[in-house]
């Protein structure tokens, strides 16, 4: 097994297929440097050696841009995951230029523009494109969201919209009820995700609101949101403050 040296960075990577795959191969990061052929961007796992020990992530998903022009001097990407500054890639020896974006970086759609030699340019490999309104287009692809460990609760997003979390992969069937949605059952019915974990957003204006999960049936709490008080049983509920 060869290792890949640069910036003082060693790197050993997986690729994984994807929806988006133009190979479909498990290759060591390597093997990147050997590339011959450009190819749409692609989702991969990729391992950093150097990070064993460190208490850093060592697996990383993220999205592999490639570009190929063996005369280009300098080749990089920019787009809204980089406030459109430009980001280096590397270069293979067969003039294949790549980069990896992480999605602990950078989730949801991407719009991006190959820089080549001072000049931008889309994707000529990658058929998803966009308007810019400048005359010319933008390519796009999508990192998923990083996975969610187990420990989870609610969360807050944009414009009071909540999204309100539990791991329970063997559930049948769970839904939220409390002050917000008159501790109904039938009103908010959560989905489960590939993940284990179950979902549901809602938007729910400013207060301080009790809440429940009823799990196949079961009346429980929100068991990692630390804050929790009584509901109208005396029974132990979980508590949602909303600004």
């Amino acid at each position: 097994m060869k290792s890949f040296r640069r910036n003082g960075i060693l790197l050993l990577a997986i690729l994984l297929t994807s929806s988006m795959p133009h190979n479909n191969k498990i290759q060591h990061f390597y093997a990147l440097t050997q590339m011959k052929e450009a190819g749409p961007p692609e989702k991969i796992k990729l391992v950093m050696v150097d990070n064993i020990g460190s208490g850093k992530p060592v697996m990383l998903d993220g999205t592999l841009f490639t570009f190929k022009d063996r005369k280009a001097s300098k080749v990089g990407i920019g787009g809204n995951f980089s406030t459109w500054k430009v980001k280096n890639m590397n270069r293979s020896k067969d003039g294949v230029w790549f980069f990896f974006l992480p999605n602990t970086e950078f989730s949801g759609k991407i719009a991006y523009k190959f820089n080549v030699d001072g000049l931008w340019t889309d994707d000529p490999w990658n058929g998803l494109r966009e308007d810019d309104r400048l005359g010319s287009y933008l390519s796009i692809a999508e990192n998923d969201p990083p996975a969610e460990g187990r420990l989870v609760t609610y969360k807050m997003m944009k414009g009071n919209m909540v999204q309100f979390r539990t791991y329970r992969p063997s559930a049948r069937i769970i839904s939220v009820v409390g002050d917000f949605n008159g501790w109904n059952p039938e009103n908010d019915v959560m989905r489960r995700g590939n993940d284990g974990i179950w979902r549901l957003e809602k938007r729910i204006a400013s207060g301080t609101y009790r809440y429940k999960f009823i799990i196949d049936g079961e009346w429980l709490p929100d068991t990692f949101n630390p804050e929790s008080g009584s509901d109208n049983t005396g029974d132990l509920c979980s508590i949602l403050r909303i600004k």
